[in-house]
């Protein structure tokens, strides 16, 4: 027999309990004007982004030297922000290769990292934690909004390690502005 849904299923992790201490020190829902201010983020290069609805504005950066993201020095990167709430921060890393241990390194370290579960498919690895009923389209769209993810994408063209540390809507988004 099928009940109501329980309110609680449809409610994703926090990102703190998702990725503890976020990424560059950065952590999803906080303040986007504090976050701007980071130290890590050099040569900020910030624009307003029209025709996003998961998105306001974003800012471009070189990491500092000692900038790493699963283990891995990163050499720039990006913050998005709705409102007053960071949605998203990427970061690149570069690599020599498809085949480069480094990429291997890096999701493994991410894997140690991150309170969910994660899923391979071709270049890309997810990590997400999703309820574990089927959601309708509404709760799905709902969910979205909140529920952080860590994608890590392989860019061949460029050998460049991708990392996304964001809510599902915007990375999804951002993503398909910037695929291949």
């Amino acid at each position: 027999m099928l009940g109501a849904p329980r309110t609680n299923d449809l409610e994703p992790q926090t990102p703190a309990a998702f990725l503890p201490g976020g990424m560059l020190g950065i952590q999803l829902g906080g303040s986007w004007q504090r976050s701007k201010q980071n130290r890590s983020l050099h040569q900020l290069n910030c624009q307003a982004v029209k025709d996003a609805s998961d998105f306001d504005e974003v800012c471009f950066f070189k990491a500092a030297a000692a900038s790493r993201v699963g283990g891995a020095q990163i050499h720039d990167g990006f913050i998005v922000g709705k409102g007053d709430q960071v949605v998203l921060v990427g970061t690149g890393i570069s690599i020599k290769n498809a085949d480069d241990p480094l990429a291997e390194s890096v999701v493994q370290a991410l894997q140690s990292q991150v309170n969910s579960a994660f899923q391979h498919t071709g270049d890309n690895v997810l990590f997400v934690k999703l309820p574990a009923r089927h959601m309708s389209a509404e709760e799905l769209a709902g969910f979205s909004k909140k529920a952080p993810v860590l994608l890590v994408q392989l860019e061949t063209k460029t050998n460049e390690l991708a990392v996304l540390y964001g809510y599902l809507a915007p990375v999804n988004a951002f993503g398909s502005l910037t695929s291949d």
